[in-house]
């Protein structure tokens, strides 16, 4: 491995233990492994210390999200913080009248507007940013198309979809399941996918449409022409790469490739909704 590690795992209870760089490496000696233990580390020198002294290392409590649950439903309605309230009051709610937040912005935003334009949409990892901040990431362009994978980690089996952002109940194309991916790889296999199918369109609509993916790893892979996983794929999925690598070293594109704001639009159209 060239240059430093941004992070260092040490694994004390895995089919393999020790100081490790990659999390690639790390996740197949930990998958399936019952009581496996492991964390990440900053440098070298405190993974090493840590290793060899594990009854020095402090846990640290993540601290809780504080979550707004918008119910839409006559003297019920409001947005509450305390998930035992909001249970109490969604007794007889119809399920399309609650809705779960991780901004407070959007949730008083969302009781004003109602529920029918967040029907079928998943908020929950929105983030409290001030209006200035919404304002200015301001809303995804709706003649588009959204991409996303899913992967199962301990199995490897990945799968990946395209499905128009102004039309979450279009799908416009779905591959696999595939045997040994990666998320990020399926993000990669995604666009690609995206970019060949609309240069295929007689319509020139198609060769500017913008095009959504969460993954910024996977973005940067398509910019590099290249896909840069330190995973080792099944040769089906590594077959899958090379084509997609070879598709953009002979074409050219104008799709723009666009990041999907999570934070503020919530979950990608295209998210397989397994979280």
């Amino acid at each position: 491995m060239n240059g430093m590690a941004s992070k260092y795992y040490v694994v004390w209870e895995g089919k393999k233990t020790g100081v490790f760089e990659s999390w690639n490496e790390v996740k197949t000696l930990i998958q399936g492994f019952s009581g496996a233990k492991y964390k990440s580390f900053p440098s070298r020198a405190e993974a090493e210390a840590a290793y060899k002294n594990p009854g020095s290392v402090k846990s640290t409590p993540k601290k809780k999200k504080t979550r707004y649950y918008v119910i839409w439903d006559g003297e019920n309605s409001g947005i509450y913080t305390d998930w035992d309230v909001a249970q109490k009051k969604l007794k007889g709610v119809p399920r399309g009248h609650f809705k779960t937040f991780g901004s407070k912005v959007l949730a008083e935003k969302a009781l004003k507007e109602g529920p029918e334009a967040y029907k079928g949409k998943d908020f929950r990892k929105t983030q409290d940013l001030s209006e200035e901040q919404i304002t200015k990431i301001g809303d995804p362009i709706e003649l588009s198309l959204a991409v996303d994978a899913a992967c199962n980690e301990m199995t490897g089996v990945m799968e990946y979809q395209g499905i128009w952002t102004f039309d979450r109940d279009q799908v416009l194309f779905r591959k696999g399941p595939y045997n040994g991916g990666t998320n990020n790889i399926g993000e990669f296999l995604a666009l690609v996918h995206a970019l060949a199918y609309f240069s295929k369109e007689s319509d020139p609509k198609f060769k500017t449409m913008p095009i959504y993916s969460d993954s910024k790893i996977a973005m940067g892979w398509i910019k590099a022409k290249k896909c840069k996983t330190k995973a080792r794929p099944s040769g089906e999925v590594a077959q899958l790469i090379q084509r997609a690598e070879a598709w953009l070293a002979s074409n050219s594109f104008s799709n723009p490739i666009l990041k999907w704001e999570t934070k503020v639009w919530g979950e990608i159209p295209a998210d397989f909704g397994r979280k």
